[in-house]
Formats: C-alpha cells, sequence, structure tokens
C-alpha cells in the first residue's frame, strides 16, 4: 500500500486491526482482520480458493518492481491490433502473492468480473483494458501467458508457460527510450 508515493511502513496491529500510517503525511489506514501470512501461506490460499497451481517461476517474479517489455505475435483481430498493435507489452508491475495488497493475484476473481474476462484466468498484471494474464482454460497445472483485451476478450499467446515467458522478458529501456519511441535493438522507430 502506497500514500504520499511511498510504502506504508510496516502495521501496527491490534486485536487483528492494522493500522498503517503514513511517515509522510500522517494518514492512517485501517484495516479489520489483518492476518500477517508466510509466503507458503499465501500460496496455499490462493491455490486452494482458485483450484489452479501458480507456476513456481512466478511465486519467485510476484510483486517484482522492475519495468519489463515483453515481445508479442502480430495480432490477428482489430481489437488485438488496437491495442498489441505496436508488438510489445509493457508490464509495469507482476502482482503480489498478498492478499492483503492492492494489485494481487488475490483481486483476479474480482476483476474479471468486473472487466467481463474468462473466469479461468489469474491476472498478473494490467490496467483494465489490457491485461496481461496465466491462462488455465487448457490446464490447471502449467498456464499459458496470454495478453488479453477486455473490450472483445481478444487474446494473444505469450508463451507458453512461464518459464519460456520469463526468458523473452527484456528491460524497458532496451525497447523505448525516454520519449517513448521503440529503440529495441538500438534502432529508433
Amino acid at each position: 500500500m502506497k500514500c504520499c508515493n511511498k510504502e506504508y511502513p510496516d502495521p501496527n496491529i491490534i486485536n487483528g486491526t492494522a493500522y498503517f500510517v503514513c511517515s509522510e503525511c500522517g494518514e492512517v489506514r485501517e484495516i479489520q482482520d489483518y492476518k500477517i501470512y508466510s509466503k507458503q501461506d499465501r500460496i496455499d490460499q490462493f491455490e486452494k480458493e482458485y483450484g489452479v497451481k501458480l507456476p513456481s517461476d512466478y511465486v519467485n517474479f510476484a510483486n517484482n518492481k522492475d519495468s519489463w517489455v515483453v515481445k508479442l505475435s502480430a495480432a490477428n483481430t482489430e481489437s488485438t491490433k488496437y491495442y498489441f498493435g505496436e508488438g510489445y507489452y509493457q508490464i509495469i508491475r507482476f502482482y503480489s502473492l498478498d492478499p492483503n495488497e492492492a494489485g494481487s493475484v488475490f483481486d483476479s476473481a474480482y476483476l474479471i468480473e468486473t472487466w467481463d474476462l474468462p473466469k479461468e484466468l489469474v491476472l498478473i498484471d494490467g490496467d483494465g483494458h489490457t491485461w496481461l494474464a496465466l491462462d488455465y482454460r487448457d490446464s490447471k497445472k502449467i498456464p499459458r501467458v496470454i495478453v488479453i483485451e477486455s473490450d472483445e476478450g481478444n487474446s494473444l499467446v505469450v508463451a507458453d508457460n512461464f518459464k519460456e515467458f520469463i526468458s523473452t522478458l527484456l528491460p524497458y529501456d532496451s525497447v523505448y527510450d525516454v520519449n517513448g519511441a521503440i529503440i529495441y535493438n538500438g534502432k529508433s522507430t
């Protein structure tokens, strides 16, 4: 959680209620029934709640704060051309495994319902109109990685599994310059 563009310090927990106090402005955020989970508790809870197995490599990447870009296959519908026609998808931050945190894989069910996306997805990055997701429609154990747009629900396969996906990640500044122009392979376009 953030306030004043800074992460809240660890909360004070009193009778199961967490009190987060911003060191910058003094704002207090209160969360009732706050629990502290170990990493394995979070994974177990998620897998039980969603009925899928998270890729072990995702567990290590969750909440990675680096900006990444992944090259996409050619868009093949009007909606995918509109959203992904540039040929790249920028990852702002991989969603965390913390059920107490906004921007968590635990938000997937709510976001899927809100944006009318397939229920067999686990969202790992996105902004409403475009999402990066683990796609469990074909397998409950080894999901594909896709990008999907929420207008028509069209998607592009990014990788057949998360390990393959990781190998395709590019640092943001190797693809875009400071003005947002594509410079991949050192060439401006």
